[in-house]
């Protein structure tokens, strides 16, 4: 079997910001309970972690187990009976860090936390590609709204919990930053590249010879009132079926030759003069014309140019270490109790690596790419109790 990648949202958030490192998926001992009720550790009702009020049912991790399988299109014979059990303890891990970071959340004063997830539900419908509906592909990932909501939500909490409570002096140095910049000049050459904005009418083959002609005599409808005078983005805004570019008014932002799949499109785009009108043109999406707004000829970005870049990656960096280690002693000041073994990866091989609670689940391994995990790694007999209902 392939290995299975990193399983991502399907909308693309601004940024992942906690990461479950190798460091934290070694090395918790089995602190095994003893309580009277549930005794069948594959029983739903098992509790497979527990800290204070709050319990993690086998039912529940199952579940997740199980969401990450199919949006993987995989079943647990294909990543094979020694690696599952890896695959839960990334997954359980990253349960209780949640409901951990949670528990932080609800202690600390976070400011803003309606105003930020309603400006990420919207970033997420705006990511929408062109001619795809977005409650679709929320039921294509097996995924309601309030499941989008609800992701959003913890996800704001664990960013908010971050930069209150693990982030500290994490904007590099203007020196850290011209460091980078003088040993990686090579990285800073760049191709030609333009900026555009476009009107796009969709069509595809099931569009029929009326629609078709219809919907061309619109597009150019559309152009004609460009040429005449009228402003592209204003055009835009009240005709383009692309829905990412047109509440921007056409911005399509830079791009280089072959970032577009679009038959055609380069063509058009890299012989439009700037501040020129294209001609209308047909691609596999449809009818669109562009208006090149900026052109950026190949060479060596300034430093001063990609101080911004290297500053915002350098920060990255920063928060990612930072988080990792909040994460490390969250868990090892925790006081949590796991009915179950935690089978972590052999050190020769990378563990599954997670995204953060809130986000995504870890990375299954491939049966065929890790080694097997040690035999003691089943599951023992344990026997605790469910919540009361």
């Amino acid at each position: 079997m392939a290995n299975l990648p990193v399983c991502r949202s399907l909308f693309a958030f601004s940024r992942d910001f906690l990461v479950l490192p190798a460091l934290l998926l070694a090395g918790v001992a089995l602190l095994a309970g003893c309580h009277p009720a549930v005794t069948n550790p594959h029983d739903p009702k098992f509790i497979v972690a527990e800290k204070g009020n709050w319990q993690i049912l086998r039912g529940e991790l199952d579940t997740e187990v199980a969401s990450y399988l199919k949006q993987h299109q995989a079943t647990a014979e294909q990543v094979g009976p020694s690696k599952m059990p890896i695959v839960e303890t990334a997954m359980l891990k990253n349960m209780v860090l949640k409901k951990l970071i949670m528990d932080k959340a609800a202690a600390l004063p976070l400011k803003d936390v309606d105003k930020d997830e309603a400006a990420q539900l919207d970033a997420a419908k705006q990511n929408v590609p062109p001619g795809q509906d977005f409650d679709k592909l929320l039921k294509s990932a097996g995924l309601t709204l309030d499941d989008l909501k609800k992701r959003i939500h913890e996800q704001v909490l664990i960013r908010k919990v971050l930069e209150a409570d693990a982030f500290k002096n994490i904007d590099p140095t203007d020196q850290e930053i011209n460091d980078i910049y003088t040993k990686n000049k090579d990285s800073f050459n760049i191709p030609a590249k333009i900026r555009a904005s476009r009107i796009l009418i969709l069509v595809d083959d099931k569009t029929s010879p009326a629609d078709k002609a219809a919907k061309k005599k619109a597009i150019d409808k559309a152009r004609d009132r460009i040429i005449h005078g009228e402003d592209f983005s204003k055009v835009a805004t009240e005709v383009s079926q692309d829905q990412y570019s047109k509440s921007k008014g056409g911005d399509i932002g830079f791009f280089q030759r072959g970032e577009n799949p679009d038959a055609g499109f380069d063509d058009v785009a890299f012989n439009t003069k700037e501040n020129a009108i294209s001609p209308v043109f047909l691609t596999p999406l449809g009818y669109q014309f562009l208006k090149v707004t900026a052109i950026q000829p190949a060479g060596l970005v300034p430093v001063a140019d990609a101080r911004g870049y290297i500053s915002s990656k350098l920060r990255e960096h920063n928060m990612q270490e930072q988080s990792q280690a909040y994460a490390k002693k969250l868990l090892a000041d925790s006081g949590v109790t796991y009915h179950l073994a935690l089978v972590d990866p052999p050190a020769q091989m990378a563990p599954p690596p997670s995204p953060g609670p809130g986000s995504a689940p870890p990375s299954a391994p491939a049966e065929s790419s890790a080694p097997p995990a040690p035999a003691e790694s089943a599951p023992p007999a344990a026997t605790n109790s469910a919540p009361a209902k």
